[in-house]
């Protein structure tokens, strides 16, 4: 079967409010939650590796399997258990912002209520994505599983292995980066790295998948030195752009714009990888702008 990849948030960096939390005991549509604030107390996503024999992660679906032993949220599991989209959140932060969390459910042997062990949240993808760590996230709505394409699924900005980095030191490869280095940021200064997580993807599995395709950008694509060489980044990952594309279409001077919104086909494009692809996540203790080959390109916090 197509083996599949869920980022998730395991429950043990979740606060919620009114001691609520993610399992339901009673009802597997997460409609206890309702009312409740919803805090991400760190980014520290994990990968589940999943095999599915259909495009969609759904609830209560006997296909959907652990794709080999892992571990999650400190946790062992088995190969072969099953996991569901136990139910389905939209969330609000204090801004309006809105957000549809996921209820992540891994079937441990021995009978029970499937929803009484929700062990994390997934995330959907699009104009909404991760919610901000550290802020208070209203549940508005809930609704039970249902099914959503593994495309729509959110995953965090990445480099792909072999980005050089700007530290304090010199430029250092993403994956030779660790916890304690410091790293320069546009517009001068330096920031602590927190955390650098790093994974593999089976050429297999992203072959037919462009949701993972990297988005290279050329040298000097963006304008002199801007990267000075080329620079492979995640779809999602997002860019400073300081010429006249910021000017026209933002009516700023600098914006940050998603990888693959900034595609042409030629200097920038999405490209095919031909062995297997490896990302690499790199958190700071804020949101920062760091510089990779001369490019601006920006960090969430840990």
């Amino acid at each position: 079967m197509p083996s599949y990849t869920i980022y998730s948030l395991g429950e043990s960096q979740i606060s919620i409010s009114g001691g609520a939390e993610l399992s339901g005991y009673d009802q597997g549509d997460g409609s206890h939650l309702v009312g409740e604030t919803i805090t991400l107390n760190s980014t520290a996503w994990e990968t589940i590796d999943v095999d599915d024999s259909e495009n969609n992660f759904e609830d209560t679906d006997s296909s959907q399997t652990l794709d080999g032993a892992q571990s999650f949220d400190g946790v062992s599991y088995d190969s072969g258990l099953r996991v569901e989209a136990e139910y389905q959140l939209v969330v609000q932060d204090p801004d309006g912002n809105s957000y549809t969390l996921i209820g992540f459910n891994i079937n441990e042997p021995g009978g029970g209520a499937s929803y009484g062990t929700v062990e994390g949240l997934a995330f959907m993808g699009g104009p909404g994505g991760f919610p901000p760590p550290g802020v208070p996230l209203t549940v508005v709505s809930a609704s039970e599983g249902g099914s959503r394409p593994y495309e729509e699924l959110a995953t965090p900005v990445c480099f792909r292995a072999g980005s050089r980095i700007a530290t304090e030191t010199g430029p250092v490869r993403v994956e030779a980066l660790a916890p304690g280095m410091r790293v320069k940021l546009h517009g001068g200064g330096t920031a602590e790295v927190r955390q650098v997580l790093m994974k593999r993807y089976p050429l297999a599995a992203v072959r037919e998948d462009r949701r993972f395709w990297p988005v290279r950008i050329g040298p000097e694509a963006l304008g002199p030195g801007r990267p000075r060489r080329a620079v492979e980044l995640s779809p999602q990952h997002r860019v400073l752009v300081r010429d006249w594309r910021a000017q026209i279409y933002f009516g700023e001077e600098a914006v940050l714009v998603p990888a693959i919104k900034l595609t042409n086909g030629d200097s920038i494009r999405q490209v095919a990888p031909e062995g297997d692809l490896v990302y690499v996540h790199v958190a700071l203790a804020g949101h920062e702008v760091l510089i990779c080959e001369g490019l601006g390109c920006r960090i969430v916090p840990r």
